[in-house]
Parts: structure tokens; sequence; C-alpha cells
């Protein structure tokens, strides 16, 4: 990672969005291939940046990154969860972590799908079955059975976003490996400053 990169230019507001986006007519779920190269994940972004709230957030994020205009936003949590995930841009009001809420989300036209260079490498829509095979990957991966020369090529999905697609019950892993991945995701250098 570059120093460029690695510079943010605002400060961890402590509050999260993510939002799984998914096609009703395919059911399939749509990912994103991180810049950094930590791997795949859904849409997000912090929440107080430029936006209200956290629903007008994660619509706002899914425009910035997609192109793609919601049409349907479900949370999975009643409240805001807190979570202890590092941050770039460094602690947030909170410590380590942010206040999460997670959204399943349709939008009106798949095909007006655009990516974001500044967010993604490429975005993709996949299966649960191929959701799952990425989760698994990893795991692997946390288990030091991939290299990171692997990873590289063909990565996962990121650390943090195992647990959401878990959560949202697009993704099985038994309570000790995703224990093992969350461990390995307060570790990750990559995830911080």
């Amino acid at each position: 990672m570059s120093a460029a990169q690695n510079k943010h230019p605002k400060r961890c507001d402590g509050h999260s969005v993510g939002v799984i986006i998914t096609d009703p007519a395919t059911l399939r779920v749509l990912i994103g291939d991180i810049l950094d190269g930590r791997g795949w994940s859904g849409v997000g972004g912090h929440v107080l940046d430029e936006f209200s709230g956290y629903g007008e957030a994660a619509r706002g994020e899914v425009r910035q990154e997609t192109d793609l205009e919601v049409v349907s936003l479900a949370p999975l949590f009643r409240k805001p969860k807190r979570r202890r995930n590092p941050c770039k841009r460094g602690d947030g009001p909170f410590g380590v972590g942010h206040k999460w809420q997670l959204y399943r989300a349709t939008v009106a036209d798949v095909g007006a799908l655009h990516c974001d260079e500044k967010s993604f490498r490429k975005l993709q829509w996949v299966s649960e079955a191929e959701l799952q095979e990425l989760a698994d990957r990893t795991l692997l991966y946390v288990k030091g059975k991939i290299t990171s020369d692997e990873w590289e090529r063909e990565p996962g999905l990121t650390l943090s976003w195992v647990k959401w697609f878990v959560l949202a019950g697009m993704v099985k892993m038994g309570r000790w490996n995703l224990r093992k991945i969350e461990k390995a995701m307060l570790k990750d250098k990559s995830n911080r400053p």
C-alpha cells in the first residue's frame, strides 16, 4: 500500500454502515474487490462524513460506490451494534471500532451498475454458494493454508465482512472459526494507519 493510499483526511466518526445488495431476479449478491487487496466486501462506509444518519448513509454509499439507486432498505439490527474492527483512519470517539448498522438492499436497475474506482477494483454479482467459497478461502488464509501471494492473486472475503454475511444468513461458519477470523481482523496491520 502506498503512502498516498494510506492517508485519510477525515477522522473516524465511529459510525459505519454495511449494505448487502441482492438482485431479487437472480438471487445474487453484489460484492466488490477492495483496492488495497484485503479482499471482497459489500458496500459500506462511515456515516457522519457526508450523511445525517445510518439509512441515508447506506443509500448514499450504494449510489457513490455502484451508481445504483436503492429501492428497498431493511436493517439487520434493531439498533446499531458496536464492533471492535480497526479503522484505517485510526481510532474513533469510542476507541477501536464502530457502531454498525447492516442493511439488506435491492436496487432499481442492476444494469446501471458502475464501479467507483476509488472504492473497488471491480464489482461482481455472486451466488450464495460463491460467497461461501470466498468465506472459506478467508478462513484458509487466516489458518495459514493460503500464502499472501496466493491471497493477492485470488482473495476471499475481507476479514470484517465474513461476520456480516454470517449474521445475514448467507454464509455458514462455525463459531470457533469465526472467532479466529475476528481475532485476525483485530491484528491486521493493513487496517491501521
